[in-house]
């Protein structure tokens, strides 16, 4: 059973702690703080104030932490993982046979 927020479009801890994890998996993922910014569609100071409970988050925040890493709003506050993306493929050359016909 959840318990409501204490305000419209506000976020319970729990929630935030989550979607705090799908940042610094974005991060990992791209690199850098600004590119998790941009992907997400947020100035990288409120992701980062976010980040660091500065910020207190909002449904807006959630929806975008949850598009960026292909999950619904739902799984992303409820700590879902996000997707994990299919290994490169590398395309390989046949081995050349040595002497002989081809």
């Amino acid at each position: 059973m959840m318990v409501a927020p204490l305000y419209p479009g506000g976020l319970l801890e729990i929630q935030r702690a989550n979607l705090r994890a799908l940042l610094r998996h974005l991060h990992r993922e791209l690199g850098s703080w600004i590119l998790v910014a941009h992907k997400v569609g947020f100035r990288r100071a409120v992701v980062l104030g976010f980040c660091d409970g500065t910020n207190p988050g909002n449904m807006a925040l959630a929806r975008s932490i949850a598009r960026a890493v292909g999950l619904t709003v739902e799984d992303a506050l409820a700590g879902k993982a996000p997707p994990r993306k299919a290994p490169a493929l590398m395309l390989v050359a046949s081995p050349r046979r040595k002497g002989g016909a081809s």
